[in-house]
């Protein structure tokens, strides 16, 4: 049996070697490369904040980073091979790009302003673009928030651009569905805040947005 001493001396060889594994810097292998580059706009601005993904052929396994304030990204050191790289951002196109890490290392993308970029944004930005400027409308964009997103998304119900007519054909739908969104015929007794509000509720969101 070892004495105190022993396993005092112990403990202190266990300590140091610790501390050496702890001050060595861990580096990357050989094969391992970074991959790194800048994204724009077509107009040359520089974009931050921009997630840039990254994909070795044949694995399902992403790593992502950010575009800095200069529109620079710089991913962790990377095994050798070739990767799908793409760039994204609201109100932009997905930039694409293929890069082989054993020829090259670095993958910059130009990205297209869209037109129409209202399915790329989180619902609560779709929702906050509903006119609120009165009361009147404050009172629609609450009940619209209260009464339709609790099955759908925002995102998902004011993705569509429908007039005031096609709105009160939804609306028609929709005040006779029950919770579980079976719609239970004209007969069934339609919601009272949706009938009450019916001609409201199909102008607001028929409005510019």
């Amino acid at each position: 049996m070892k004495s105190p001493r022993s396993y005092t001396m112990i403990g202190t060889v266990f300590a140091a070697a610790m501390s050496a594994t702890a001050l060595t810097p861990i580096t990357a292998n050989a094969a391992d490369a970074v991959l790194s580059g800048t994204i724009k706009s077509a107009d040359g601005a520089a974009l931050g904040g921009v997630t840039v993904s990254a994909r070795l052929d044949g694995s399902n396994m992403v790593t992502s980073v950010f575009t800095d304030e200069t529109g620079n990204y710089y991913f962790p050191p990377l095994a050798a091979g070739k990767y799908k790289v793409w760039a994204q951002a609201i109100t932009f196109d997905t930039g694409r790009g293929d890069v082989d890490l054993s020829a090259a290392k670095r993958q910059d993308f130009t990205l297209k302003a869209l037109k129409d970029f209202v399915r790329q944004l989180p619902g609560d930005m779709v929702l906050a673009a509903l006119p609120d400027e009165t009361p009147e409308d404050a009172n629609m964009k609450t009940i619209v928030q209260n009464n339709c997103t609790a099955c759908h998304t925002p995102s998902y119900i004011l993705q569509h651009k429908f007039d005031e007519a096609g709105w009160n054909a939804i609306i028609n739908l929709m005040k006779h569905a029950n919770v579980y969104g079976v719609y239970q015929g004209p007969e069934h007794k339609a919601s009272p805040v949706l009938n009450h509000n019916q001609k409201q509720l199909a102008a607001a969101p028929a409005r510019p947005r």
